[in-house]
Order: C-alpha cells, then structure tokens, then sequence
C-alpha cells in the first residue's frame, strides 16, 4: 500500500510540473533576457608529474633552513615519461623520402603543463551593426590569475629517416663518444675515441630544444558573436 501511494504522489508531481510548462514561440523567444555565467579553470599536463595545487608560484620547492631551491628531484614539475620513445611528435612535410627512405622531423621528449587558474564564460549584450542590441558570448581573464607554463617544450630535435624496416622516429640513438684527433709535430694524425661533454653525455641526439617558465598575465574580455545576426525572424545566428 505504501508503494502505491508513493507511486501516486510521484505521478502527480510529475503531471504538476508539467502542467506549468508552455511553448514559446520566436518572437516570445526573442523577448527573453537573462543573466548566467561560470568560472573555469584548466590544467593540460602532457608527460609530467605537476602540483596539484594551483596556488603554487614556484617551480621548485625551498629549503626551509637556507631559503634555497632544493634539487630537480623535489621540482613540482618534472618529466616523467618512463619510455622517450613513446614521448614524441613526428612529422614527416609531404611525405618527404631520400633514396626510397621516409624522412622525419622528430621532436624527442615532449613535456610540459599549462594551467589556466580561473577564467570566466558568460553572457552579454553588443550592440551590432544595425545599431541594436544583440547578444554575445563573453571570455574574461583575469590578471591576478596567471596562465603558467611549466616545463613546456621539447627536450631536442632530429631529422631521422628509415633505414629498412626501423622507422626513423623510433630510433634512440644517444650522445656517448665521439672520435677527436690530434697531429704531431711532424704532421701525424692520431685519431682516439674521447667522452661527450657531461651536459650531453647520454641524452637522445638533436641539435635544439625548448623549454618554458614562466607566467603568463592577461586581463580583459574576448566577445563572440555573430556579425551578421540580427535577431530577425530568419537570421543566421
């Protein structure tokens, strides 16, 4: 019995607030106004562990003690891909070949996040090219709500091509050795194998990178709408 009467009260709420509806037509549509509106915020992380906390302003965190950055390894942002290879973009322009091999522009470890702190969506009203008011969207950013960078970039690129069945963007060759010389008195070249500098020493091979730090503030608001759109009966809005 009291799901019965539960089941009564429920079909007669609903047809209650169905009954309260009405159908608009264009022009009653035209005559509706409003206020609305919503606060985002975003966070992009491609290949890295980043600070959930987006009140953070610094990179790294800080000795209590001394007031230094710490090491690398305390960053709140840091790479962390666990395989290079699958951390790549590469692009081969028109299907460029070399003696039957595919040529690619490879960039090698990719990384960065980029965090939006708060920027606003909503309504407003433009006045268009007729003279008459007409609505618009309206993206507002905020100064003292920065757009920060971190870490973002590459780690270096390479032109690769293929070399029978291995594809050039999976190779992984790295800097170790290279072969110097040196010439005697009497003109002798002696040609010996010697270590890549330490700042090299071991990375995948390239010859540029790019890496980014940094906020980014901005302020002011970005209306959307449509040039032609009237509000006429017909219009395309």
């Amino acid at each position: 019995m009291l799901k019965k009467s539960y089941l009564a009260v429920v079909l007669l709420v609903s047809a209650t607030a169905h009954a309260g509806l009405t159908g608009l037509d264009a022009q009653e549509l035209q005559e509706v106004r409003g206020q609305g509106g919503a606060d985002f915020n975003w966070t992009l992380s491609l290949n890295h562990r980043y600070a959930n906390d987006l009140s953070k302003k610094d990179i790294s965190l800080h000795d209590l003690q001394t007031g230094q950055v710490a090491s690398i390894d305390d960053a709140y942002y840091t790479y962390s891909c666990q395989n290079n290879v699958q951390c790549r973009l590469a692009i081969s322009p028109n299907n460029h070949t070399e003696k039957g091999n595919q040529k690619w522009l490879v960039f090698k470890q990719i990384q960065g996040t980029i965090q939006v702190e708060k920027f606003s969506l909503e309504g407003t009203t433009i006045i268009n090219k007729n003279g008459d008011p007409q609505t618009a969207m309206k993206l507002s950013f905020f100064d003292d709500k920065p757009l920060k960078m971190r870490n973002l970039g590459f780690n270096n690129l390479s032109i690769e091509a293929d070399e029978g069945d291995q594809k050039g963007y999976l190779k992984t060759t790295t800097y170790g050795q290279y072969q110097a010389y040196t010439i005697d008195s009497t003109g002798k070249k002696t040609t010996f194998a010697t270590d890549i500098p330490a700042f090299d020493k071991d990375t995948e091979t390239g010859f540029m990178g790019l890496n980014m730090h940094g906020n980014l503030h901005m302020t002011g608001d970005l209306k959307i709408f449509s040039y032609n759109c009237t509000g006429a009966t017909g219009a395309r809005c």
